[in-house]
């Protein structure tokens, strides 16, 4: 038995394949006993797509595509990124009965899906900068405390106190202690050029 036919758009690697040119009609039962049928990946989008049929070996079942963001992490053993999809929160899901329907809709998932940006605080690909990375997500869960702007300025790399510059609670203080206090050329510069806009003239010139 053939394996179904795909037009595979550029960046996209097949990584497991078990998805037959074949129907689900009686006597075909075996072709659809796998949790997945196929696998397929994109690096530059960070895109993942899982197509499978349910319930397993039910011929009354259907087609389910699944489009997920993922993350990469990289494993020393191996010396590879692995893949990690984001499971519980699906980018897209469809599903149908029809081959055609769904090969067609994996093909448009290819040529149209947007890119996923990982918003993890990395040294290189897959490796998280574990200090910064905290710093973030205290960041997101707590907001902008003084505490957090000291500990980042002691040890945060450049990443994160470019976030720290960008969030919208940043103050005057807060600019100037970057000023002082970075090691980073580029976010002094760009210290500066925030004390310098006009948001910061104005409440200099109200104070």
């Amino acid at each position: 038995m053939k394996l179904q036919p795909l037009r595979i758009s550029a960046g996209w690697q097949v990584t497991y394949n078990q998805f037959y040119e074949i129907d689900p009609l009686v006597g075909n039962e075996a072709y659809f006993d796998g949790s997945s049928l196929l696998h397929l990946h994109n690096r530059g989008l960070l895109k993942f797509i899982d197509l499978s049929w349910r319930p397993e070996l039910n011929l009354e079942g259907a087609y389910k595509l699944e489009v997920l963001n993922y993350l990469e992490l990289f494993n020393p053993k191996s010396n590879e990124l692995e893949v990690h999809p984001i499971w519980e929160q699906p980018y897209l899901s469809f599903s149908t009965k029809s081959r055609k329907t769904i090969v067609d809709k994996l093909e448009s998932c290819m040529m149209e899906l947007p890119p996923f940006k990982d918003l993890r605080i990395l040294d290189k690909p897959g490796v998280i900068n574990t200090k910064s990375e905290n710093y973030r997500l205290e960041l997101y869960s707590l907001g902008l405390t003084e505490l957090l702007v000291s500990q980042v300025l002691a040890d945060g790399n450049r990443e994160i106190q470019d976030i720290i510059l960008d969030h919208p609670d940043i103050t005057k203080n807060i600019l100037l202690e970057f000023l002082k206090k970075s090691k980073f050329k580029k976010v002094v510069n760009k210290a500066q050029q925030k004390l310098n806009s006009k948001p910061f003239k104005t409440h200099l010139r109200n104070l």
